[in-house]
């Protein structure tokens, strides 16, 4: 299972939005961690899908996780990613999601 710690709500706010998005995969890698580029991709794009869906909640004032402001969480968010990205050895896959995200 993948844990973020040094900002634990990130945990929360993936599984948020793998549920709301109804992303599968998302919650098996959330689950699993990322073993391979595939899954590093998947995920990636994943968490691209998730800010997008953030900003989409806050134009409509959408509450998640008790706020209708989760744009605040976007850096802590990159953080994790690209921390935990680093550790898998498929940091560079996250750099060309986000580049052509």
């Amino acid at each position: 299972m993948i844990k973020f710690e040094r900002y634990p709500h990130i945990n929360d706010l993936l599984s948020h939005y793998a549920e709301s998005l109804n992303n599968q995969r998302a919650e098996h890698i959330l689950e699993n961690g990322v073993s391979n580029k595939q899954e590093a991709k998947e995920f990636s794009v994943f968490v691209w899908q998730v800010v997008d869906a953030m900003h989409e909640d806050e134009e409509n004032n959408i509450s998640v996780l008790g706020s209708t402001d989760n744009i605040e969480m976007i850096p802590d968010l990159e953080y994790e990613i690209s921390s935990y990205m680093k550790s898998t050895g498929f940091f560079n896959i996250w750099v060309e999601v986000s580049e052509s995200a």
